[in-house]
């Protein structure tokens, strides 16, 4: 209903228009009736904040203080004071215990340092920046406004829009993958079983043939080890395995009619699900940077070329010319014009004849 009135509410146009006009297209009397008592009549719906979402409460608290807008406990509490969720929420002691949690969880990550003075007035200083010797105190323990700073790997997460939960599974996984390696499936599977992947793929009983199959090929290369049947992560494991296993297809060249077909996801869902291990991926990407893991950033690029593509490991020298993709680079390799080096010595009336004379022109033109 309040979906149907703000696209009535924007019929006319301001300064222009006396009245606007929208239509409700009805079927049949009946439904008409239906319409009219739902749409026309009906009461919208309640709006309520995304910030009790816990995800998405972790981003704007990790990003508040990234940018230096609450550089305290006091003024992060402050904030969420006057805030609509703050309003739908009305016990604001509880919505400072919560805050408290988040920040504990930000300090234990290593996205966030607290420091200010415990409850018998000594100095503290809470984060990766302390001696080794401190013992570790919740920022509950302090008291007086707490000061509040994000560490360098803090405040890139909360640039990279991602839950901080996620940067931190990302960096976990990165950190396995430098010490043992790592391949493509491995850096789908690592980004498969985030908040910002979900829903994962739901599991078939005719799929579990060829997920074991998967296990057992690239299990090494799993930052996460599989957990045990009755757990009770076991099945979101699987799921997350299902949903690199896809990743995997588009990258082995599948087409979208194979993967309707295989895995039930339209071309539009499909879509969705690529554009999001890509975000995901480029994260990744800018945090192995960060943390200087060059083995497993090498496999980060690699993959994401694959993702954006859709193709083959052969391919990815072909795909850095503009004009270039998927269906252009299997043509031209087919034909075998494997390397960059390969187009530069085929004479221009040759690659003509293999793609089209306008494609074949600006190619020699960026060689």
């Amino acid at each position: 209903v309040l979906e149907i009135h703000q696209m009535l509410g924007r019929a006319g146009r301001p300064r222009w228009d006396t009245e606007g006009q929208g239509i409700l297209m009805a079927k049949s009397e009946s439904d008409a009736k239906n319409v009219w008592n739902q749409y026309i009549k009906g009461e919208p719906e309640k709006i309520y904040s995304k910030l009790g979402v816990e995800p998405v409460l972790r981003m704007h608290v990790l990003g508040l203080i990234a940018s230096g807008t609450t550089p305290t406990k006091k003024s992060l509490e402050e904030f969420f004071s006057r805030t609509f969720y703050a309003h739908q929420y009305k016990d604001l002691s509880e919505l400072n215990g919560i805050l408290e949690k988040v920040i504990s969880l930000l300090v234990d990550i290593n996205f966030v340092q607290v420091s200010g003075k415990d409850s018998h007035g000594d100095p503290r200083s809470l984060g990766s920046e302390q001696p080794s010797s401190s013992p570790f105190r919740k920022a509950s323990s302090l008291s007086g406004d707490v000061q509040l700073r994000p560490t360098k790997i803090g405040k890139r997460v909360s640039e990279l829009y991602i839950d901080p939960l996620t940067g931190h599974e990302l960096i976990k996984g990165m950190k396995i993958s430098e010490e043992r390696g790592t391949n493509t499936f491995g850096v789908m599977h690592m980004i498969s079983g985030t908040v910002e992947m979900m829903p994962l793929l739901g599991v078939r009983k005719g799929d579990m043939q060829r997920i074991n199959e998967l296990l057992s090929d690239y299990e090494p290369f799993l930052t996460a080890k599989p957990p045990n049947p009755w757990d009770i992560e076991y099945d979101d494991y699987i799921r997350s395995i299902k949903t690199a296993w896809l990743f995997q297809e588009w990258a082995e060249e599948s087409g979208e009619d194979i993967i309707l077909e295989n895995f039930g996801v339209a071309p539009g869902e499909l879509r969705v699900r690529l554009s999001n291990a890509d975000w995901l991926l480029y994260s990744s990407h800018e945090l192995a940077l960060l943390m200087d893991y060059k083995s497993t950033l090498r496999e980060i690029r690699k993959a994401r070329l694959r993702i954006k593509y859709g193709i083959r490991e052969e391919l990815l020298p072909l795909v850095v010319l503009k004009g270039v993709g998927r269906v252009r680079a299997r043509t031209l390799y087919n034909n075998g014009l494997r390397k960059l080096d390969d187009l530069r010595k085929v004479p221009l009336e040759s690659l003509e004849r293999i793609i089209s004379p306008k494609i074949a022109r600006e190619i020699k033109e960026q060689l």
